[in-house]
């Protein structure tokens, strides 16, 4: 084992630093290109890096083995039974093994997340590798036994290396703000998988496991900074320890590099001779024991690979992916063939119905209550329309519309204007508009609402799709839909208002329009039979006229006219007698219809309210 003692010549220093930064440099290009090209490394390439760093940093945590065996060594008798049973390095070799096994493993799954900071502490800490061991040289040579000085210079120059780092990072630390996120999630997607393109399933699930550690630690720190900021850069400062302990202890290897060749040499005790030491011949069975611990990761590595892809290929999804998403996966519901987030969609959907069924009320409540009120005034106002069609004034111009041909459509105008007279819509007009702009509005929000909680950034195997009842959003789609269609089919027959408004052009189009001539088609017939009756009375009426001279012909006919009248009125109160309730129940009937079509229209409330 090479030793910095103050009698050593400058030139065997200067050769010695150069190897040692031969080597530094050679380790961090190795791990500076498996951090690099990670994405892609095969299971392969990785246990062959792990086998290599494995292999390097064995010997460092031997020697120490070593040394604490040869200190419980030199309480035994030479000549005993425990001092023959513990003269073998096997055991200790295999515990450096595993040792050395499970910090480079955790030193390769954290250089590639190393960001710049990571690297300059990095750099800064092979950089002043060599003095920090020049120092802890010196202090094992006043502490320390010969025997032992080496060891000490090798444990205390690992501590010394690891303080100095760890003061780095909290430099670092302290000056850099704590990242923020609003969940795990949040945190797990902004991390990529190191691992993810690679084509090995096993070191993309052990990056989807060591993205998803990162993630919880970052919003556990997170919390953490907003508690205490000292706090959160010893946290930083520790976890950044952790992660680079393996790096140090490569870095230790390249300072004593001699540490290999004691490897495979038979256990020397503390007082053994110089000469003995000097005939001491590498063993055959540590040599076979660690050419085998060399192939050991990367037998393990492919064997775990082939594994893993068996467990995948029988699932249909890695052990790594599944972990994760029972973790945070996001439970989505799929609407119209994209996907939302299920607890996103939840809340809009509570809200959205509290506002349909506002909406709902308010039609209900206000609306409705004004339509039935001019369709009930429009029903009174039947009886003003009968009332001018059993006139004198009103038979005579049917008369002459008979003969010209308009008769049906003088009736059309008249009940027109009769059952619209006295009627104001303003006020139902502008609440319908009310009505709808609020119809509107609810769509819109609920798609701009709809399209907040669309799923664009999860992958999908960490979304667990949950069963979604559309009806849930028809029901709240509905009452805006049912009020955008009336008003739709309002603009297209009458536009901005015209025929008096919403429920004058209804009861225009089942009363008098082309829906409904029932009750004009009635009138008509019945004036049609009773013409000859009134062309009789005009007859009988110039009659009594011509046989009236004694009076004078102008009171002849006088006379003639009033007989004439007399017969027409006597007439139209038989019709009247016989017909006005009729015609009053089958135009009444038509805008009950009407009302009922109406109302049907408008967004209904929920039954058992």
């Amino acid at each position: 084992m090479h030793h910095l003692s103050g009698s050593a010549k400058p030139e065997a220093s200067a050769r010695f630093y150069a190897q040692y930064a031969l080597g530094a440099l050679a380790l961090i290009t190795v791990l500076f290109c498996f951090a690099k090209f990670a994405n892609n490394l095969s299971m392969l390439a990785f246990s062959l890096v792990l086998a290599l760093l494995t292999a390097i940093a064995t010997p460092t945590f031997a020697y120490v083995l070593f040394a604490t065996k040869l200190h419980n060594r030199s309480l035994l008798s030479e000549t005993g039974f425990f001092a023959k049973a513990t003269r073998g390095k096997a055991v200790r070799i295999l515990v450096s093994f595993v040792l050395s096994l499970v910090a480079m493993v955790g030193l390769l799954f954290s250089v590639v997340r190393w960001g710049q900071a990571e690297w300059a502490i990095a750099l800064v800490g092979a950089a002043s590798c060599p003095f920090v061991f020049m120092l802890a040289n010196k202090i094992s040579a006043h502490e320390f036994k010969l025997a032992f000085e080496k060891t000490g210079t090798l444990v205390l120059g690992g501590v010394l290396l690891t303080l100095s780092i760890g003061v780095a990072s909290a430099i670092v630390f302290a000056n850099t703000p704590a990242p923020q996120f609003n969940s795990v999630l949040e945190s797990f997607l902004a991390n990529e998988n190191p691992f993810g393109e690679s084509p090995s399933v096993l070191l993309a699930d052990v990056g989807l496991l060591t993205t998803y550690t990162d993630t919880v630690l970052t919003c556990l720190l997170s919390h953490v900074a907003d508690a205490s900021w000292s706090g959160y850069v010893g946290a930083q400062v520790l976890l950044t320890v952790f992660s680079i302990a393996g790096f140090v202890n490569l870095l230790c290897a390249c300072m004593m590099p001699d540490c290999v060749c004691e490897l495979f040499l038979p256990l020397a005790d503390v007082d053994e001779p110089e000469e003995r030491l000097q005939q001491r011949k590498p063993q055959a069975g540590l040599i076979v024991l660690t050419i085998v611990l060399a192939v050991v990761p990367l037998a393990a590595g492919l064997g775990a690979e082939t594994k893993a892809a068996e467990i995948e290929s029988i699932e249909g999804v890695s052990q790594g992916k599944q972990f994760v998403q029972d973790q945070i996966g996001v439970a989505v519901y799929i609407i119209d063939g994209k996907t939302y987030d299920q607890e996103a969609v939840e809340m809009v959907l509570t809200d959205m119905a509290g506002e349909s069924s506002e909406l709902t009320n308010r039609v209900q409540n206000t609306l409705v209550p004004l339509i039935n009120a001019s369709f009930d005034k429009r029903i009174e106002n039947i009886d003003n329309y009968l009332d001018w069609y059993y006139s004198l004034s009103a038979d005579y111009e049917r008369v002459i519309r008979t003969f010209t041909g308009s008769l049906e459509e003088g009736l059309k105008d008249q009940l027109a204007a009769s059952l619209a007279e006295g009627i104001d819509d303003s006020e139902l007009n502008d609440e319908m508009q009310t009505c709808t702009e609020l119809a509107a509005k609810l769509q819109e929000e609920l798609e701009t609402r709809l399209a907040a909680c669309e799923v664009t950034t999860v992958p999908d195997w960490l979304q667990k799709p949950a069963e979604f009842d559309p009806k849930r959003l028809t029901e709240i789609k509905q009452p805006s839909e049912k009020l955008m269609e009336d008003n739709q089919r309002i603009i297209a027959s009458v536009g901005g208002g015209a025929v008096g408004g919403y429920i004058t052009k209804k009861v225009f189009d089942r009363v008098v329009g082309q829906e409904a001539k029932e009750a004009i088609a009635k009138m008509v017939t019945t004036l049609a039979r009773s013409l000859g009756l009134k062309t009789a009375s005009s007859a009988i009426g110039g009659a009594v006229g011509s046989f009236a001279p004694v009076v004078g012909n102008a009171a002849g006919v006088v006379a003639g006219a009033a007989i004439g009248t007399g017969i027409d009125y006597a007439l139209l109160k038989a019709d009247e007698t016989q017909n006005r309730q009729a015609y009053h129940d089958e135009i009444a009937e038509s805008i009950e219809q009407q009302r009922a079509e109406t109302l049907a229209a408008l967004p209904q409330a929920p039954q058992g309210e």
